[in-house]
C-alpha cells in the first residue's frame, strides 16, 4: 500500500513538472509576440482587461490597456518594434525578460539599441495583466546618433523637421513616426549610407 501512495505521489509530481515545464516555453513564446507586435490587434491579444503598466516602479494606478495601446499605435507600433531577448527567467505567473530594443527609427540612425528590462505578470488565463518598464540606466542617448541627420534635415527638409520635432524632441505621433523614417530613408540616400 505504501509503495502504491509514492508511485501515484511519484506521478503526480512528474506531472506537475510536465505542466510546469511545458508552460514555459508558452510564457517566452507570448512575451516574444507581445513585445514583437507591431499593430494594437496583435498587442491586446496578450493583453488581459484589467491590465496595467508601470514605469519603472509600480506606483499611482499605471497606464491601463487603452491607454497604452493608444501610446504603443502613438510611436513604438508605427516604427515596426524588434525586441530581441537576451534572458528569461519565471517565478510562478510572473517573468522577468532582459532585452535589446530596435525599431525603425534607431535603425535608421544606427543606433545599437535600448536594453531593457520587464517583469510582467500572468492571469490564470495566460492573459499579461501588469507590467513593468525598466530602462537600462546605462544606454547611451540617441541624440549623438541622431544629430547627422538633424543637420541634414535642418538644411533640405527644414519644414518636414518642424513636424517632427520641437524644442529638442521627439514628436511621438503614428503620423511624425512614419515621416521620420522616410525622412530618415531620404537622408540615408543623400548621404550614401546604405539603406538602414
Amino acid at each position: 500500500m505504501k509503495q502504491n501512495i509514492l508511485l501515484v505521489l511519484g506521478c503526480v509530481f512528474c506531472c506537475i513538472l510536465l505542466v510546469i515545464s511545458c508552460r514555459y516555453p508558452t510564457y517566452r513564446h507570448k512575451v516574444g509576440q507581445y513585445l514583437n507586435a507591431d499593430d494594437s490587434v496583435s498587442k491586446v491579444k496578450y493583453m488581459a482587461n484589467n491590465y496595467r503598466s508601470y514605469f519603472k516602479l509600480r506606483e499611482g494606478t499605471g497606464k491601463n490597456r487603452e491607454e497604452s495601446l493608444k501610446g504603443f499605435k502613438n510611436w513604438d507600433g508605427a516604427l515596426n518594434p524588434d525586441v530581441k531577448i537576451t534572458s528569461f527567467s519565471r517565478v510562478k505567473d510572473t517573468v522577468t525578460v532582459h532585452f535589446v530594443e530596435q525599431n525603425d527609427f534607431s535603425k535608421l540612425i544606427d543606433y545599437p539599441g535600448w536594453r531593457g528590462t520587464e517583469v510582467i505578470t500572468f492571469d490564470n488565463s495566460g492573459l499579461i495583466t501588469e507590467m513593468i518598464y525598466i530602462p537600462d540606466t546605462t544606454n547611451p542617448p540617441y541624440r549623438s546618433w541622431l544629430a547627422p541627420a538633424l543637420d541634414w534635415l535642418q538644411q533640405h527638409e527644414p519644414d518636414s523637421l518642424a513636424l517632427v520635432y520641437k524644442d529638442n524632441r521627439l514628436v511621438q505621433t503614428e503620423y511624425t513616426a512614419k515621416l521620420w523614417t522616410r525622412l530618415l530613408k531620404r537622408w540615408r540616400a543623400a548621404t550614401g549610407r546604405r539603406p538602414g
